[in-house]
C-alpha cells in the first residue's frame, strides 16, 4: 500500500485527453512489433474469428507536439480473400507497406534497384521491423460496430515524399510534423505494412514471404 505522505507527483505525465491524432499528420514514429504465437519466430498472431494471421504494430509518435503518442495497427499476412493464384490479397498490400517502412527507415529510393539497396530490403524475419523508425502519414479509420474512431497508419513517406526529409532529419532544426496534403493516396487500413537500432540483418527472406 502506497503512502500520501512525501510522494512527489510533480514529475508525472499529464493525462491525455484521448483525442486522436488529426487526419493526415505527417510524424516520425517508431514500430513495436508485440509477438504473437504463430509463424516463423513466433511474430504472427492468429485471428479467432477466421483463417487470418497478421502482424500486431504498435506505432509511437516520436517528436513534435504528438509525441509519445500511440496508436495501432494488425497487418495481414495470410488468409482471407485470395487471389487468382491463391495467394492472401491482404498479404500483398502488407508487404508493399513492409518494403515502404524499410525504405523510409534506411533512406532508400523506391526506385533504386542496386545490389545495395535490395540486401537492404532484406530481413532475417519479421523481428527486424520490432524499432524500426520512419515517417509515417497518420489518418483516422471510422469506427465500426459501436467502436470509437481509430488513428491508423495510411501512408509511409520514403525519399519520394517532398515532406519526407524534414521529419525523418530536421528535428534538430526545430521541425513540427505538419499536415500532409489530402490528396496524397492512402493504403488500406489493414495493409502495410521489424528495428532502426538494429537494422535488417542478413538471410533470405522465408519462402512463404515472397
Amino acid at each position: 500500500m502506497y503512502q500520501t505522505q512525501g510522494m512527489d507527483f510533480n514529475d508525472a505525465g499529464q493525462q491525455q485527453s484521448g483525442e486522436l491524432i488529426p487526419a493526415n499528420t505527417i510524424a516520425k514514429v517508431v514500430a513495436t512489433l508485440r509477438p504473437g504465437s504463430t509463424g516463423q519466430g513466433g511474430w504472427l498472431t492468429r485471428s479467432n474469428t477466421s483463417d487470418v494471421e497478421y502482424l500486431n504494430f504498435e506505432f509511437t509518435v516520436l517528436e513534435g507536439p504528438f509525441a509519445k503518442r500511440k496508436f495501432w495497427q494488425n497487418m495481414t499476412v495470410s488468409g482471407g480473400k485470395v487471389d487468382e493464384r491463391g495467394q492472401s490479397k491482404a498479404w500483398g498490400i502488407t508487404k508493399a507497406s513492409l518494403r515502404a517502412m524499410l525504405d523510409s527507415a534506411f533512406g532508400l529510393d523506391p526506385d533504386d534497384d542496386s545490389p545495395a539497396a535490395r540486401q537492404k530490403r532484406i530481413t532475417q524475419d519479421f523481428g527486424s521491423f520490432n524499432g524500426l523508425q520512419f515517417v509515417a502519414k497518420i489518418g483516422i479509420e471510422k469506427g465500426k460496430d459501436n467502436y470509437p474512431d481509430k488513428n491508423r497508419l495510411a501512408l509511409v513517406l520514403t525519399r519520394k515524399n517532398q515532406e519526407y526529409a524534414g521529419v525523418m532529419f530536421g528535428a534538430q532544426a526545430g521541425y513540427a510534423p505538419q499536415p500532409m496534403p489530402a490528396q496524397q493516396p492512402a493504403q488500406q487500413p489493414n495493409a502495410a505494412p521489424q528495428q532502426q537500432q538494429t537494422g535488417t540483418q542478413g538471410g533470405a527472406m522465408p519462402s512463404w514471404a515472397r
